[in-house]
């Protein structure tokens, strides 16, 4: 190695200590350079998230996509399938209310079903479903329970 490949070495690693190096690479922490994930994609439109609920189902969405054990069991086996069933929801779908599967290959089909039942399956969503507090959250009425369903 030259000794001029050795400084330009250098000056990068000294541009990229330095918070503005990496905007000068376009790699900012929290910088909206790259696509959304296409399985969050999948999660937040196919979530019984309302409207209102933005904020709420894009947290859990990160959480879900923070969880390698979850995430692990569709990826990468079912990377094709995610990206083309991703790509039917227009950009910041939330709670598709219909999703007919005669439109869906066999392979996106043998994913989707699974994927949704495991995501309805955890505890948040389905206490958000029940309109039930937050896990840990403590009920704002004591005797909610022993009264009937509204």
């Amino acid at each position: 190695m030259s000794a001029r490949e050795w400084k330009r070495r250098e000056f990068i690693k000294v541009l990229m200590s330095m918070p503005v190096g990496y905007y000068a690479a376009g790699c900012a922490p929290g910088s909206d350079a790259t696509a959304p994930d296409p399985l969050g994609v999948l999660v937040l439109a196919l979530g019984p998230w309302s409207e209102g609920q933005r904020e709420r189902a894009e947290e859990f969405t990160q959480r879900f996509l923070a969880a390698e054990q979850v995430v692990g069991l569709y990826r990468p086996d079912s990377d094709g399938a995610i990206e083309s069933i991703a790509a039917r929801f227009p950009d910041g779908a939330m709670a598709v209310a219909d999703l007919d599967l005669t439109t869906f290959s066999a392979e996106e089909r043998e994913f989707v079903v699974p994927f949704v039942q495991q995501l309805y399956s955890f505890i948040e969503v389905r206490f958000d479903i029940a309109n039930e507090p937050r896990w840990g959250e403590c009920l704002g009425e004591r005797t909610r329970y022993t009264q009937a369903p509204s």
